[in-house]
């Protein structure tokens, strides 16, 4: 294909019509895997693509151009499932689960809610988990206590913890997809988004300490907990040396190594922690990275907070990224998506303008795939470019993109994550939404702040 010759509007429009045909239509009627539905888009674009001279072997250069890029990206999910498996086999993470339980306080329960959900999925990288383990403890523990808080408002401080880990945590696969999808760097990304993060999580806990001070909170039901701590340190002999995998973590982050080189690092520390802490073999390590962890105890939660971890189970999100990426790639180079970018942003001229669209393409996309993987990948590709020319860096674009994604996945009702928090926390999504304090200031703090001029990212321009 001439890559100097655009496609016209028109091809261009049926090219995405048709994959959000393929795509919703495969999700939300046939209920075909999101991942064959990507392969099927793929040939799609080919077999349309002949009409404008785009070869097989184009498609196939386009694929893996996509997926070159993100390479990093891509290795991020392996050491992602490896770190979570052997952080589980090491003890840090039943750990912070066990030390974090005992700051719940009857009179600060909203706050120390978030505050735990916050630490510990900012340690695991997964707002799914993190829900489904102290989340659930923490709705048994309101349910069986004498608390007048009405459960929604709980669920809401849960989900804003946990989804303040999954955006900001070095080892979220979302984080990370969203840093690929730009080429950016995740730890630049995340450095990026505390500038509307943090105020937002201050914010959030303010509110719910409001809040919290409204209802007469007596006592909290320690059985609960103390089941809970108690099959903990039966199987790990809890420990504060169990923190010492996650401090070196935070360290090398704070010296801002590498972060393929700081995970490599902290899976060495935690092998040794594993081996010598627990008196564990190599070989158990080994099938913690790969397989993760598998106990069976009496106590539900802990089973579900302890069962999970290692590389395989990430293969899944692996190749949904894959071939995301492949897809998007061949997207670009062909031409499409930069057609109808061009139309959208015409007409626009402020960055407001630009950051206001990109972010309600996303919330849109996040709507429509009833996940925001594909969203955040789909959005990166259309954006970044015309970010790039604007002088805006690639790490705002990133942020926005988080902020249209992940924070909104858990208030669209049809949504994986909504249908997930309804099941684990039996709170429907029409009642514990307003709630979510953090999800919804977040977005609006940072469109504020942009039409303030405040936090925009601009590329610097070498001064000769």
């Amino acid at each position: 294909m001439d890559t100097n010759k655009e496609p016209s509007l028109k091809i261009s429009i049926i090219v995405l019509l048709g994959i959000l045909t393929i795509l919703l239509s495969g999700t939300l009627i046939f209920k075909i895997n999101i991942v064959l539905l990507l392969i099927l888009s793929i040939i799609y674009i080919g077999l349309i693509g002949k009409f404008v001279n785009i070869t097989p072997k184009d498609i196939l250069d386009y694929m893996s151009y996509g997926c070159s890029k993100a390479f990093i990206g891509l290795l991020f999910f392996i050491l992602i499932g490896g770190i979570i498996g052997i952080f589980i086999a090491s003890g840090t993470v039943p750990t912070l689960v066990y030390y974090g339980l005992d700051i719940l306080s009857p009179n600060f329960f909203l706050p120390t809610t978030l505050l735990i959900c916050t630490i510990l999925s900012s340690i695991i990288g997964s707002s799914w988990s993190t829900v489904g383990t102290v989340g659930i403890a923490i709705m048994g523990i309101a349910t069986t206590s004498n608390l007048e808080i009405p459960l929604p408002i709980i669920a809401g401080a849960i989900i804003s913890g946990a989804w303040f880990g999954d955006k900001m945590s070095p080892v979220s696969d979302s984080t990370v997809m969203t840093a690929t999808s730009v080429g950016a760097n995740v730890y630049d990304h995340i450095k990026v988004m505390s500038m509307t993060t943090l105020p937002a999580y201050i914010i959030s806990l303010i509110a719910y300490a409001i809040i919290n001070s409204f209802y007469e909170v007596k006592d909290i039901d320690i059985n609960n907990i103390q089941n809970i701590k108690i099959a903990l340190d039966s199987i790990y002999n809890i420990s504060i040396l169990n923190f010492i995998p996650l401090i070196v973590l935070i360290i090398l982050s704070f010296l801002k190594v590498n972060a393929i080189k700081s995970l490599l690092i902290t899976i060495g520390v935690s092998i040794l922690c594993t081996i010598f802490l627990k008196n564990k073999n190599l070989y158990d390590c080994f099938d913690a990275i790969m397989n993760g962890v598998y106990v069976d105890t009496p106590n539900i939660e802990v089973n579900s907070l302890l069962n999970r971890g290692g590389i395989n189970s990430m293969m899944s999100t692996f190749l949904l990224c894959f071939f995301a990426l492949s897809m998007g790639g061949v997207l670009e180079k062909c031409g499409f998506l930069n057609v109808i970018i061009k139309r959208i942003t015409s007409k626009l001229k402020s960055t407001f303008g630009i950051v206001f669209t990109a972010m309600s393409t996303c919330i849109l996309g996040t709507a429509m795939f009833a996940d925001i993987y594909l969203s955040i990948i789909l959005n990166g590709n259309m954006y970044k470019e015309e970010f790039k020319k604007r002088g805006l860096k690639n790490t705002m674009l990133s942020r926005t993109i988080e902020e249209g994604t992940t924070l909104f996945a858990p208030l669209i009702p049809w949504t994986a994550a909504s249908a997930f928090i309804t099941a684990t926390l039996n709170v429907s999504t029409i009642d514990y939404a307003k709630y979510t304090i953090l999800n919804l200031v977040n977005p609006i703090l940072s469109l504020i702040f942009t039409f303030l001029g405040i936090f925009i990212v601009k590329i610097k321009k070498d001064h000769k």
